[in-house]
This record gives C-alpha cells, structure tokens and sequence, in this order.
C-alpha cells in the first residue's frame, strides 16, 4: 500500500452488500411482480370486456346465448399473476382461470373452418378471424411494467442499505 494511505469503509461495504443480497427472500419478488403485472392484467381485461358481444359474434344458424356463460366470460377470469418454479428461478405471468383458459386462445388466434360433430348433429363451422386482446395488452404496457419493477426494486434496495438511525 502508499504510505499515507489508510482504506476505510470496507466493514461498512461488506455489511450493506450482505444486507443487498437478502432484500428478496421469501414474498418480496412475488409482491414486487405482482404490482408490476397489475396494469398489464388490468388492460387484458379491458380488451377482452369489448369482445364480449361484437357484432357478428354469433351467426344467424347458432343458437343466440342468453345471460351469463357457465364459467363466466373472459374478461371476469384474468388472474393477476401466476407464478411457478422455484426459489431460485420462477417465472410469473398474467393468466386466466376457469372456462377462460379453455377458450382465450380461440379468440386471439381465431380458428380455421372445421366440422363441429358434437352440435345440432353435426355442421361444418366457418371458422372465426382472430380479436386479439393479450397481445395489444402486452405492448402498451411492457415498458409500465419494467419501470415499476424497477423502481420498486430501487426502493427495496436503497432502503436496505441506507443505515436507518
């Protein structure tokens, strides 16, 4: 070492990076994603509360449905955050619960004509053209939810470290 020259703040450093490593155990991470996702899951059920009943939706020869499906509709069935994985690698994403994970394909994607057996003894299906609603939800607010992220991870950060008096 130069003479003269006296390092300090190491033990101070030490104890803030060990205080840093632990600032997501155990829920932190799922709170912090979960409050991320929340806009993207809020837009999702947006657009998918205006597909409810376009016109067109039904054609002339289908039965015309009345109230509420068994299941509800899609908009009433996104969840929040589904996480899965485990301590050290997981994976959250906005998803869908009860008859909606059945059906949310079919309306962002459409579906090619094919032969419906199982109805009115069988008729050929003209298909349907695509309504997406996820992935116009996911470009709009990716960029909202990276910035939340990382603000709140910020937070948790500086005020780990930040030696409070």
């Amino acid at each position: 070492m130069a003479k003269g020259f006296k390092l300090t703040g190491d033990v101070q450093l030490r104890a803030n990076m060990r205080r840093a490593a632990g600032i997501y155990d155990g829920r932190a991470m799922d709170e912090d994603m979960e409050a991320a996702l929340e806009p993207m899951r809020r837009e999702t059920e947006r657009n998918a509360a205006a597909l409810r009943n376009f016109a067109g939706k039904y054609p002339d020869f289908f039965p015309q449905p009345s109230g509420s499906p068994p299941g509800g509709h899609v908009d009433e069935n996104v969840v929040s955050v589904k996480v899965s994985g485990t301590a050290k690698r997981r994976t959250w994403w906005v998803s869908f619960k009860r008859r909606a994970r059945t059906i949310v394909h079919l309306l962002e994607f459409g579906t090619a004509p094919h032969f419906q057996k199982n109805f009115r003894g069988g008729f050929f299906h003209p298909g349907s053209r695509a309504h997406p609603f996820f992935r116009p939800a996911f470009d709009s607010k990716h960029g909202e939810v990276i910035a939340t992220l990382r603000r709140r991870a910020w937070l948790r950060l500086t005020n780990s470290i930040v030696r409070r008096r």
